[in-house]
């Protein structure tokens, strides 16, 4: 890949190599095809990957990433529902482990396409809907 990886930090590192590898392009050509809504889940080496990507989400979408309060910097136009670190010790799990929690919290409490339409109207109504059952 020609990087002069003794010069980058690790995040430069795994931006260049997703970009070498079309990542970031690859999902902003997925992004272009007209979903509605869109959720992350994904570990921070995973988002500095997608990063330019999640900087230019449609305008018709509405996207949701359940990140930490440190990769939020990395979710680009993603409305942010936070993953705390009170709430990974109390249930005793990975990063990983909580955001697909959350996930399926927000899922399993999305009633109907009414509320699906809501979040995307206003995404903070998203933080109500992830609370645990």
């Amino acid at each position: 890949m020609n990087l002069d990886v003794d010069t980058m930090t690790n995040n430069e590192l795994v931006a260049a190599v997703s970009r070498a590898k079309n990542i970031p392009q690859d999902l902003r050509q997925i992004l272009a095809e007209g979903y509605d809504s869109v959720f992350v889940a994904l570990g921070t080496k995973y988002l500095i990957a997608v990063q330019e990507a999640l900087a230019s989400v449609p305008e018709e979408t509405t996207a949701f990433a359940f990140a930490s309060k440190g990769s939020k910097k990395f979710i680009g136009d993603c409305y942010w529902i936070p993953a705390t670190e009170e709430e990974r010790s109390r249930l005793g799990t990975t990063w990983i482990e909580l955001r697909g929690r959350e996930l399926l919290n927000l899922a399993q409490n999305i009633e109907n396409q009414q509320q699906l339409g809501q979040m995307r109207e206003n995404p903070e109504v998203s933080r109500q809907l992830n609370t645990p059952n």
